[in-house]
């Protein structure tokens, strides 16, 4: 299902970054062109999710077009994927944006990304009703789940909700990187579990978060928060189900992951067009592999994400550990990323303000 990958504090600090990053790509998509090759960049999450997405959409997707050279620079977070995009508005340094459904919704209000023609991406009529974010624009081309993830030689079982991080034999054992998109996901989980709406009032679910920070060893576990759990230096924390189950593969000793029944929360990544590309007719082809049956279920298969593509069937031991409506997200947490994106940094401000620094 991230992977830090998300924080909406960070966006002018990363824009740097991003900065000397798309000179290298557009360079390369330039010299591309001029082969006579067709050249298509595409920016999105970095960490684990980029060498899946290499592995299992773009590396394919060259075998089966030997013509297009496909460059993937990795970004920090959704917030610097925006910033990059309101300040490059008069030409585009990527012609596709992978980014959280709740950033995406905002770029798509400000005109920045374009609608696809659905007679080239001929499976937006296949997409899971999860997956259609804003109609047509940009659908989703990963589902995951926020999750528990543990140590197994601190905690052998995981927790069956999510108030129970405030139980006393987690003090000092929690990491919990909840100043982004987690901690969105967390106060939705909250949400369900405590009986809450979170579009009237998130006061009942940020004093839920309180009583974990009293448990809490770090808010910014080094060098992310599945490594620190797998050396052991914290027990328990919360992170995305995808990541946590590849992981757990590797090294099944250090790191396990649950997700509570009925409580699991929808996270949704975007692939988007961006409005001043250049080549739009390959970046829609390209959007038609990824959320096509082939490439969704290699990720279903090999990363634990959630098919986006309703045409798609797994293994059921695969789509009992992925975000799927028939598996872990069965009966979960409701969360409206539409409504939830306008107000996305002001909660996540309240968490850093009310939580972190309380």
């Amino acid at each position: 299902m991230t992977i830090s990958r998300r924080s909406a504090l960070f966006g002018g600090i990363a824009l740097l970054g991003l900065a000397a990053c798309s000179t290298s790509a557009t360079d390369s998509s330039q010299q591309d062109s001029s082969a006579g090759g067709d050249a298509l960049t595409i920016t999105g999450f970095s960490g684990a999710f980029a060498d899946q997405f290499q592995a299992e959409v773009i590396d394919p997707f060259q075998q089966a077009n030997p013509g297009t050279k496909v460059t993937y620079t990795p970004a920090t977070n959704s917030a610097e994927l925006l910033a990059g995009l309101r300040t490059n508005t008069g030409k585009a340094t990527y012609d596709l944006v992978i980014m959280d459904s709740s950033v995406s919704t905002t770029a798509n209000a400000e005109g920045l990304f374009e609608k696809l023609d659905a007679s080239i991406v001929t499976s937006l009529a296949d997409l899971v009703d999860a997956a259609v974010i804003d109609a047509g624009f940009g659908p989703a081309i990963t589902i995951d789940s926020l999750a528990f993830i543990a140590n197994p030689a601190k905690f052998a079982t995981l927790p069956s909700k999510w108030t129970a991080l405030a139980e006393a034999q987690y003090k000092g054992q929690l990491a919990l990187q909840i100043a982004d998109t987690r901690g969105i996901a967390l106060i939705a989980g909250l949400s369900k579990e405590l009986g809450l709406d979170y579009k009237t009032s998130i006061d009942g679910q940020l004093a839920e978060l309180k009583k974990f920070a009293a448990n809490t060893q770090t808010f910014s576990p080094q060098p992310n928060i599945y490594d620190a759990i797998r050396s052991g230096s914290v027990g328990m924390g919360v992170g995305w189900n995808a990541r946590a189950q590849a992981l757990h593969d590797e090294t099944p000793n250090e790191l396990i992951v649950a997700v509570p029944t009925g409580l699991g929360v929808a996270q949704i990544s975007t692939i988007n067009l961006v409005k001043t590309s250049t080549r739009k007719d390959v970046a829609q082809k390209f959007v038609e592999f990824a959320i096509g049956a082939e490439a969704q279920k290699r990720l279903s298969e090999s990363a634990f994400y959630g098919s986006v593509n309703k045409t798609v069937t797994v293994a059921e031991d695969i789509n009992a550990r992925t975000a799927s409506t028939t598996g872990l997200l069965a009966d979960a947490a409701p969360i409206d990323w539409n409504w939830i994106a306008p107000n996305y940094a002001g909660w996540v401000q309240r968490i850093q303000r009310e939580v972190i620094g309380g």
